[in-house]
């Protein structure tokens, strides 16, 4: 906890064992780790095992905690999260929290031991706040040593992936509608949400509306609010989904089945930020963007005219697609790690590992049902495989698994099944070389494309990886072959 009055380096060898300790006291099932510069908003550096509104969840309680300078709520028995403030933010040095969610209520004993963390991290704070009243100060991050995730909550490795976090980076503040396109399951809601996550509204609500999860009658007032007495059934005051989000993100997952009738309205409201309550007689200013997600083709749809061409137009000025899981087929590796370890940790249930036959089966899958359905998969696989066996091809589900002749033909002689945790390491191991590798070998690069927050990181994991740096390095003279950490 000392790393509360030291720089970066320290700070991050603590966070990472602070992680291990608390996992230690109390099983998680999920964890993320926050920092926070004077005078900014808490920034998200990794998270793992969290759903997007536990993350949310994660981000509103470590955001009040560093804005209020404290280690976060004392952990009592019954807890079922933990936020610890390692470094509390001041003008000399970047604040960090970790947040984790456990995967039992707290006991009394745990609750104790992690009571104990909590105070030493008071402790740190204290001996920090008298160093700088002492005059001296510890040093400042070098805002090029820590760089931002590129799409918080997403796991991939692809190089269109990368392309699409490249170009939410380039849309993230602006104001204008944002449309995200892609088939169902490809994961546009967690796209929608790191938009809203790394954008200057990340600290206002976010308030997601399926437009086909109500019916047409009802998505007016859901919307644009009502007012008692407005309509029959109407028997208080409603202010509406698009109030609720002022300030922050509205958005409108499958905008294409929205009903005709309402999309004018609609377009008022993205045209002239107003909204027009029901039973009021005048519309209200309201702050508010919007992102938008469809599996359709809106413009084949407004030509047919099932879609307002104009509002097409003004919803889509914007637009990032979510490629599919068959034209990412690198990412499904990686997806399939995030998964095993989420749900065997989630379900307490201690699965030996994965054969290599068996990840080959998943990875040659189509996956029509994308992201969606390869979590399901893995999560039953978890669920029916017994406590300390590895999942086999025989466990797979039947509509994903080849026929006989095709599974023969391609399994390779003498495969033998692997541990889980030696799979993961091997298969981290040739993310991170092949990453290194697409970006010209650039440590920090590498770290913003792996999503590992900073090139401290992305060090340490080539030390515990024994990946040897000298294998990478070239003639100086080479440019582009050497391993540099020096060019942003």
């Amino acid at each position: 906890m000392c790393a509360a009055g030291t720089g970066s380096d320290a700070l991050y060898d603590v966070m990472l064992k602070v992680a291990l300790m608390v996992d230690a006291a109390a099983h998680t099932y999920g964890m993320a780790t926050f920092s926070q510069k004077s005078g900014e908003m808490s920034r998200l550096k990794w998270v793992e095992g969290l759903d997007p509104e536990e993350t949310a969840d994660a981000e509103a309680t470590v955001e009040a905690a560093l804005g209020g300078a404290e280690a976060g709520q004392e952990p009592k028995a019954g807890d079922r999260k933990i936020c610890l403030v390692l470094s509390a933010t001041t003008p000399q040095r970047e604040g960090a929290a970790i947040y984790g969610r456990f995967v039992r209520p707290l006991t009394d004993a745990q609750a104790a031991e992690l009571r104990i963390l909590s105070d030493v991290a008071r402790l740190a704070h204290s001996h920090a706040r008298l160093r700088e009243e002492l005059h001296q100060p510890v040093k400042a991050f070098k805002p090029a040593e820590v760089a931002a995730a590129s799409l918080p909550g997403m796991v991939f490795v692809s190089r269109v992936m990368n392309g699409l976090a490249h170009s939410v980076e380039r849309i993230k503040d602006s104001e204008s509608t944002v449309l995200i396109t892609g088939e169902s399951g490809t994961g546009k809601e967690l796209v929608a949400r790191a938009i809203h996550r790394l954008s200057r509204r990340s600290q206002a609500p976010f308030i997601p509306f399926n437009c086909t999860a109500a019916p047409a009658d009802l998505i007016e007032s859901l919307l644009f609010g009502h007012r008692k007495g407005a309509f029959t059934g109407a028997h208080a005051d409603h202010d509406g989904l698009i109030r609720a989000a002022e300030g922050g993100t509205l958005f409108l997952d499958e905008i294409g089945d929205l009903p005709l009738a309402l999309q004018p309205k609609l377009l008022r409201f993205l045209q002239e930020g107003e909204v027009h309550t029901l039973g009021e007689r005048a519309p209200r200013k309201v702050n508010v963007r919007v992102l938008a997600a469809t599996h359709k083709d809106l413009f084949e749809a407004a030509q047919e005219g099932t879609f307002r061409e104009d509002l097409y137009y003004r919803v889509a000025a914007l637009a990032v697609h979510v490629p599919p899981l068959r034209e990412r087929p690198e990412d499904i590796a990686a997806l399939i790690s995030h998964f095993l370890s989420h749900y065997a940790r989630r379900n307490e249930r201690a699965v030996a590992g994965i054969t290599n036959e068996a990840i080959g089966v998943l990875q040659s899958y189509a996956w029509p049902g994308n992201v969606r359905e390869l979590a399901a998969e893995i999560e039953r696989l978890v669920l029916y495989t017994d406590e300390g066996c590895y999942i086999g091809t025989e466990n797979i589900s039947a509509r994903v698994r080849p026929s006989e002749q095709t599974a023969q033909a391609a399994a390779p002689a003498g495969q033998v099944p692997a541990h889980l945790e030696n799979m993961l390491e091997d298969y981290e191991r040739r993310v991170i070389t092949e990453t290194l590798r697409r970006n010209d070998y650039n440590v920090a690069r590498a770290a913003v494309a792996l999503g590992l927050g900073s090139r401290q990181t992305l060090y340490k994991k080539l030390k515990r990886l024994t990946i040897n740096v000298g294998d990478f390095l070239q003639d100086e003279q080479q440019h582009g072959l050497q391993l540099r950490a020096d060019r942003a």
